[in-house]
């Protein structure tokens, strides 16, 4: 069981850019919540390895069959049936739109500071070639759809700070790809993708708000869960 102090720790080390952004809202009272929600939550099981293979698939040119047969490996059973409903839905879409990988930017990543020595990774899943433009691709495959327009806004603002003013990658845009459930229990899936100029980037200062309000309902947010720990008899 994490300690308290683990728990707190580990928002202060966002894993990924969507689940940080996913904690943000433009309330500092509805951020705090999503917060505590989050360290107080059940368990989350990682799909770091779903994706891992599906970057495969795309950049090493690993067969369909290959891909399914590897993520059919994962040891926890419950992210391998989510990666199985994951790529059972986006090869085909990755085949049809003949989306194949760049293999020098396989282990691509960016850091970006938010302020208070939090620093979140901002890492492709994979890059290819779009019209001649270096094209990395973020992969979120949460069963359900995820993001409001703000948090959208959010993650494609940072994503063009982070990756898109790199250099080989000036001028170029970058495409997210949600593969959520048709509908709630459904095993079903299906691809919503969209690239980082079709949205409303956020200005310095609309940004600069959102690190403060996400660091500000951090310290609101402890508190509460510490409390909630000693209810639970955690601490």
């Amino acid at each position: 069981m994490k300690t308290a102090e683990q728990r707190i720790a580990q928002i202060r080390r966002p894993p990924s850019l969507p689940n940080w952004v996913r904690l943000n809202d433009r309330r500092r009272d509805e951020t705090t919540r999503r917060i505590t929600r989050f360290v107080l939550g059940k368990p989350r099981h990682a799909l770091t390895q779903v994706y891992r293979y599906i970057a495969d698939y795309v950049t090493f040119g690993l067969s369909q069959a290959a891909t399914i047969k590897a993520i059919e490996g994962i040891p926890n059973g419950y992210v391998r049936k989510l990666g199985i409903e994951i790529a059972d839905a986006l090869l085909p879409w990755l085949e049809n739109n003949k989306i194949r990988g760049v293999q020098v930017f396989h282990d691509m990543e960016a850091r970006f500071p938010i302020g208070r020595g939090i620093v979140v990774p901002v890492k492709p899943t994979f890059v290819f070639v779009d019209n001649g433009k270096l094209t990395p691709v973020f992969l979120i495959g949460w069963a359900s759809f995820p993001f409001s327009d703000y948090q959208r806004s959010l993650l494609a603002t940072i994503i063009q700070k982070a990756i898109l003013t790199q250099e080989g990658f000036e001028n170029s845009d970058a495409l997210v790809i949600c593969v959520p459930r048709i509908a709630s229990g459904v095993p079903d899936r299906i691809v919503r993708a969209w690239y980082v100029s079709e949205r409303a980037l956020l200005t310095d200062g609309e940004l600069e708000a959102q690190f403060d309000r996400f660091g500000n309902a951090l310290d609101d947010a402890v508190p509460v869960i510490l409390e909630e720990l000693a209810k639970r008899g955690e601490l």
